[in-house]
């Protein structure tokens, strides 16, 4: 369960989130706003967290910088060592052991595969996937 702490906390991710894609695209708020059909004024409250983005409005956004849904998502993923299967501490062990070039391509594989699955079972079902994952161990 989310906190709200928590939720400040991906609220304001997501928003800065939103800008650095804006900015990456060398964008102005004004050309984000024709895009979702907004003033430049609510594009600016926006990232400045007086409103919330809608999911709507957010879909569009990453469909409009070419960005899969989750990059505008913060990671929660804190685990306590023993929260970790004997897998999930061989996988970590033996990721250590790689010289990081390497590393990086390991990490960019296991980045892939994540998006595959979430394209293939929709964002939903992947979190309801992980939750069950989560719940045998």
């Amino acid at each position: 369960m989310i906190n709200s702490v928590q939720k400040d906390k991906a609220n304001t991710i997501i928003r800065e989130r939103v800008k650095q894609a804006r900015l990456e695209s060398n964008q102005t708020q004004e050309d984000l706003a024709r895009v979702l059909q907004k003033t430049r004024v609510a594009v600016s409250d926006l990232e400045r967290g007086r409103v919330s983005v809608s999911a709507a409005d957010l879909l569009i956004i990453a469909m409009h910088y070419d960005k899969p849904i989750s990059y505008f998502f913060p990671d929660f993923a804190k685990v306590k060592k023993s929260e970790l299967s004997p897998l999930d501490e061989e996988l970590i062990k033996l990721f250590w052991q790689l010289p990081d070039p390497q590393k990086h391509i390991a990490l960019e594989y296991v980045r892939q595969q994540v998006e595959v699955i979430e394209k293939a079972l929709g964002h939903e079902a992947a979190k309801k996937h992980a939750e069950i994952k989560t719940k045998r161990k």
